[in-house]
């Protein structure tokens, strides 16, 4: 979830329900709740070092942990308390701030990404994927439910707008059965033999999903709006892209699958590409991919470049999210590890082992 819904839920939950007449204040209590909510994305200080590793093993972990939460939430409470000299308040302190880390790891559980929350006792990645990591929707309702608590001066109406918040989450794991259903319908309509099946929330509407199925190394991806809506934003010339994207949620009617194997659709490339796949080098990735998938092979001036995509991440009519890979300048010279930035087919950044 982005840090501003993670920033407002923290402060909204703190507010609702920290107990009132203690020592803070409710402007501290909201200050305290959003930053204690905010703060377990303090570890995107850990894409600087290796970007790589970052995803797989220091991105919604530590500072994720249901474990280490009380530690997280004396430390914040200890800052507190040193800020403001106010030794008394450090207890109330400690439990605002363990709502506002509650609150995040919570909304972080239901998107696609994972998270540890049993780290250190369990690698287990937790990821219930009913909720895009951008939702509005998501964001508008947590924000009415505290603007409306502090209008009025009445807490209970906070805990009803979370209360509904819930029932939203309730909602989209509905429809992401639902989405299930008809991706299972359509494959076997369509002949597809596949083991396992995922629907992941999408933008721009709680009824656009997308379905990954997997066998192993080949996997399906199909876009689906469950409901058969059509596109709302407009084809105007600022927002081509997102209206492009969302053009690509089809009714179940017209569900199309497409196939991404591992190695990729040229039997020619697959020893070169496995061999890149098992490269020591690339272990932070396989540990991170759900369903990796190749994204292209590019061979430009006797440079070769092999980049791989985990597929939960991917948007249609958008280049591949995060894709890491290997180049080499010459067939005489080493693999180097690479990703390529965002949204970029040539922006390459070089990871040091």
């Amino acid at each position: 979830m982005d840090v501003i819904t993670h920033a407002l839920l923290g402060a909204t939950v703190a507010h609702v329900c920290a107990p009132a007449g203690g020592c803070l204040h409710t402007r501290e209590r909201l200050m305290l709740g959003a930053a204690a909510a905010a703060f377990p994305d303090i570890d995107f200080v850990g894409f600087l070092i290796n970007p790589l590793v970052f995803l797989a093993d220091w991105h919604q972990g530590p500072t994720h942990s249901v474990v280490l939460l009380p530690l997280w939430a004396v430390l914040i409470g200890g800052i507190f308390v040193g800020l403001t000299k106010r030794g008394a308040a450090f207890s109330e302190a400690v439990l605002v701030a363990s709502l506002g880390l509650a609150s995040h790891i919570v909304s972080d559980v239901i998107t696609a990404y994972g998270t540890a929350v049993l780290y250190p006792l369990s690698p287990l990645k937790l990821s219930l994927g009913t909720t895009f990591v951008i939702d509005p929707l998501f964001t508008t309702v947590v924000l009415a439910s505290l603007a409306v608590s502090l209008w009025t001066g009445r807490r209970s109406l906070g805990a009803i707008g979370l209360l509904a918040l819930c029932g939203y989450v309730v909602a989209q794991a509905s429809l992401q059965q639902r989405a299930l259903d008809i991706g299972r319908e359509a494959a076997q309509a369509q002949g597809l033999s596949i083991q396992e099946l995922s629907a992941l929330a999408q933008p721009f509407s709680p009824f656009n999903w997308k379905l990954i199925g997997s066998n192993g190394v080949l996997h399906y991806e199909a876009y689906l709006n469950v409901v058969g809506h059509t596109s709302w934003v407009p084809a105007l010339s600022g927002l081509q892209p997102f209206h492009e994207i969302a053009q690509a949620y089809r009714p179940p009617s017209q569900l199309t699958w497409q196939m991404r194997p591992r190695y990729g659709n040229q039997p020619e490339l697959w020893q070169l590409i496995e061999k890149r796949w098992d490269d020591p080098r690339f272990a932070p990735f396989r540990r991170f991919a759900v369903y990796p998938s190749l994204s292209s092979v590019e061979s430009s001036g006797g440079q070769t470049c092999v980049w791989f995509t985990d597929l939960r991440y991917d948007l249609p009519a958008l280049p591949d999210t995060f894709r890491y890979g290997f180049c080499r300048a010459s067939a005489d010279q080493p693999w180097e590890l690479y990703r390529l930035g965002y949204f970029s087919e040539r922006s390459r950044h070089r990871i040091s082992p």
